[in-house]
């Protein structure tokens, strides 16, 4: 390895042998999986289900309203548990009250619903400050929304600014000497959530002290502190005793994945006065008037936040989870995600293609050498050797196909992720007017990306873990042979805490490391696969300049047809004609199959449904199924099931919409849930009066396509991405089935179709709705039912990440029509 520092790229175990091996029984179920997004929900354990299962099925539990003996027995349980939060913050109800909520936004909503910024309710009543960082979730901006509306002054205060302010506490005032005429409050993370940055508790106590009074300029205030702990406590010791926020936010399946819904908001009990709250629901009051407006809130802190009947089975089931976690300790689980983390973010820091450019952009604000200063997460996007940005969505589709489960985007914290990529407030918001939006596809906008990869671990992770994300980095996103060097900004680079300077030399290194080895003017900023393409063409000369581009048209004839029958099934070879209706080609994608929790079962959950083959017997009029191992079964044509006793109408979602459909029986539900190996696997045919409705909204009819009528495939363009593939494992000749195309042209030059707007098969005219967006499911050899990295990997490797092939149709009348096997394609 080149350099001069030390960065630590070997592991070595934090947890003992007993430990992994007691984690590695309790996680079976995953062994196949990949699971690295820690930091969004951790995952439940086998014994801590069983237990729950066991409590549950042994304890009769019921309403702690009531008055019984089972009613006492489920409030001791809540009380107990109660206890047992506090005991693991290494607190006590001395101090501090837990009220259960849904969640940490819950918890954060609480407050920013009832704090009292004004000392009196009059109207000239002075208020106070709200402050929080910039690295903040979601969440939290949400709160500032309410207060301002409640008069108090909103101030955020930008990452190295909060740490300047903070690094001078000797300049803040004593309590004694704030005169408490109005309320403030300051919020920020434990821990961010994008960076996994570990903010410094002793914040909490500089706050009470007055320390913001010198940027408010108002020493005539009382601070109060929100901590919002839900990306913190999963994997690190919160210690109450030594640190003592006004308010903590927590999420418990983030700290042991179940159950879901149920969190805490941790308030000291000194400060609870400062809640004033005003709504109140079953058993938060001592008496009511229905007649006048008249009630008394009970005493007990608790008691008059917690509205209606508390989620009493979730409570009884929380002390399973800390069970865990106190059976290996936060200090061993905090180390244990460190290592982890540190030994990723190392061996990508140092990760280079073979022409000595970086693979990965890390967003990070320690060097991962501390654990008290940096959490689990390592937050990265990934660059190819030319010096682009390789899209989020992009290595998203790539994990998938490792069975990696990683989170892109912003991550719910636009503060950081803006800060991170060093986007302007302006920047953003043209993004937005490009259509980035949170949650979306959008991943690249100018040659710049709009978020980030990032991985978190918990404490069930494993180094297998670490390797299996490191193997599809390099299979799928290095030039080989891969370099090992230490980048020269990190051997100048001195550790110091949060220094101030750190992400700007980052940013300006990276900077001049890519101009100075001449990548300007590099295709980055191409914003579609049209461009991406074009340039392409041009610049590499892989075709030659079409010289008469009617001649081409001419040429273009329809070669192949293919319907889809089954949604995600295999596909049916039309050899002759083939009708066209009002939603499509006739019969397809126009039964889906439904699984027990009523979700559309597709290849991207269970890979073997190409392996199905329905067949199409017009003259007896049935489609027959065939599967491997299996005999076949008919399914009538005519939908009789509409009129049959079995035939109920079921309702699913289709990327996203509701949809209706027909149940086709109990025989063909037996026959698949056999073959496919699947419990209560159901055939649906598609309702005819939902499409019809569709058509009424104005919209084309649709069967069970995701996007539009029909795909169209220009086979000259698949064979060019064949000529791209190197990997041998791949069988060139059926890559154009991975495709799934309805139609498949010939006679046209690679790539012409991104230029079409129109199309003409036959005697049909069709309008281009656009590319068809491409995810892990071309890697599945529609054959054989095996998966392989390719072509995913070439195609986004030569087109710049834009994951788009094949384009879009809708039949411009409504009109019943028949294509043919070697009918002219015309353009326009």
């Amino acid at each position: 390895m080149e350099g001069t520092i030390n960065i630590t790229t070997s592991y070595t175990s934090v947890y003992d042998s007993k430990t992994a091996e007691i984690l590695e029984n309790n996680f079976s179920r995953i062994n196949e999986e990949c699971y690295l997004d820690h930091a969004g929900a951790t995952l439940y354990s086998d014994s801590q289900i069983e237990n729950i299962t066991a409590d549950l099925h042994n304890t009769l539990y019921a309403n702690p309203h009531s008055v019984g003996t089972a009613s006492n027995m489920t409030q001791d349980v809540i009380e107990r548990t109660r206890y047992l939060i506090l005991n693991h913050f290494h607190t006590s109800s001395d101090d501090y009250t837990v009220i259960f909520t849904s969640g940490a936004t819950g918890s954060l909503k609480i407050v920013a619903d009832t704090f009292l910024f004004a000392e009196e309710a009059t109207n000239d009543a002075q208020t106070g400050h709200f402050v929080y960082t910039q690295d903040n979730h979601t969440s939290v901006l949400g709160m500032r929304e309410v207060v301002a509306q409640r008069g108090a002054k909103v101030t955020c205060l930008k990452h190295d600014e909060a740490f300047d302010i903070f690094k001078s506490p000797m300049t803040s005032l004593s309590p004694s000497q704030q005169e408490g005429k109005s309320n403030s409050l300051f919020v920020y993370p434990a821990q961010c959530n994008f960076s996994g940055l570990k903010y410094p508790l002793k914040w909490i106590n500089y706050t009470h002290n007055g320390v913001l009074s010198n940027i408010t300029s108002d020493t005539s205030t009382k601070w109060y502190v929100l901590l919002d702990a839900a990306a913190f406590v999963p994997t690190n010791d919160l210690d109450l005793s030594v640190y003592k926020p006004d308010f903590i936010c927590v999420s418990f399946y983030k700290l042991f994945g179940y159950p879901t819904g149920i969190g805490a908001l941790l308030v000291k009990n000194s400060s609870g006065n400062v809640l004033h709250k005003v709504y109140y629901g079953g058993g938060t009051v001592d008496v009511s008037l229905s007649s006048e407006m008249f009630h008394v809130k009970r005493q007990n802190l608790h008691q008059r936040f917690e509205d209606g009947t508390v989620p009493y089975l979730s409570i009884a089931s929380l002390r399973h989870g800390l069970d865990i976690l106190s059976s290996i300790t936060m200090q061993k689980i905090s180390k244990h995600v460190f290592s982890l983390a540190q030994f990723v973010h190392n061996s990508l820091l140092t990760l280079h293609h073979n022409n000595g450019k970086p693979v990965v952009k890390l967003y990070s604000d320690t060097t991962y050498e501390d654990c008290d200063l940096q959490g689990g997460i390592v937050t990265f996007n990934l660059i190819r050797s030319s010096g682009e940005y390789i899209g989020y969505m992009e290595v998203l589709n790539m994990a998938a196909l490792f069975k990696i489960h990683l989170r892109v985007g912003c991550f719910c914290n636009p503060g950081a992720c803006q800060r991170h990529l060093a986007l302007s407030n302006k920047e953003v918001l043209q993004n937005y007017d490009e259509g980035y939006v949170c949650g979306g596809a959008a991943d690249i906008i100018n040659g710049r990306p709009t978020g980030a990869v990032r991985i978190s671990f918990g404490y069930m992770s494993t180094f297998n873990d670490v390797q299996t994300l490191l193997f599809m980095i390099k299979e799928c996103f290095v030039d080989k042979p891969e370099i090992y060097k230490v980048p020269e900004w990190r051997q100048n680079y001195k550790t110091t805490l949060h220094k101030k300077y750190f992400q700007q030399n980052i940013n300006k290194q990276y900077t001049d490391y890519i101009k100075h080895n001449g990548t300007n003017g590099v295709t980055s900023t191409l914003q579609s696969i049209k461009e991406s393409v074009i340039h392409f063409m041009n610049s590499n000369q892989f075709f030659s300049p079409r010289e008469d581009s009617s001649a081409t048209k001419k040429k273009c004839t329809l070669e192949q047809l293919y319907i889809y029958p089954i949604k995600s099934c295999g596909a049916y070879k039309v050899t002759g004609s083939w009708k066209l209706n009002s939603k499509g080609l006739q019969y397809d994608r126009e039964w889906m199959i439904i699984t027990s929790s009523g979700t559309c079962l597709t290849q991207k959950h269970l890979i073997n449904l190409c392996l199905l083959k329905p067949t199409i017997l017009t003259e007896k009029r049935i489609m027959e199924l065939n599967y491997p191992g299996m005999p076949t079964i008919n399914v009538p044509l005519d939908n009789t099931f509409a009129k049959s006793i079995e035939g109920t109408l079921c309702q699913s979602r289709v990327c996203g919409h509701k949809v209706e459909g027909i149940d086709c029986g109990a025989d063909i539900s037996e026959w698949l849930s056999l073959a496919l190996g699947l419990p209560n696997l159901r055939l649906i045919r598609q309702n005819n009066s939902e499409s019809k409705k569709k058509a009424q909204d104005n919209k084309p009819e649709l069967s069970y396509s995701s996007q539009a009528q029909y795909l169209l495939i220009n086979k000259a363009s698949v064979s060019w991405l064949s000529n791209k593939v190197v990997d041998t494992e791949v069988q060139k000749s059926t890559i154009i089935h991975r495709f799934r195309g309805n139609m498949i042209v010939s006679g046209c030059e690679a790539f012409e179709e991104i230029q079409w707007k129109h199309v003409s098969i036959g005697q049909n005219n069709f309008m281009v709705m656009g590319p068809c967006t491409r995810c892990q499911m071309i890697c599945i050899d529609q054959m054989t039912g095996t998966k392989t990295i390719e072509p995913l990997r070439t195609l986004a490797e030569q087109f710049h990440g834009k994951l788009r092939f094949g384009i879009y149709l809708t039949k411009e009348s409504q009109e019943d029509g028949i294509v043919t096997i070697g009918d002219i394609v015309s353009i326009s």
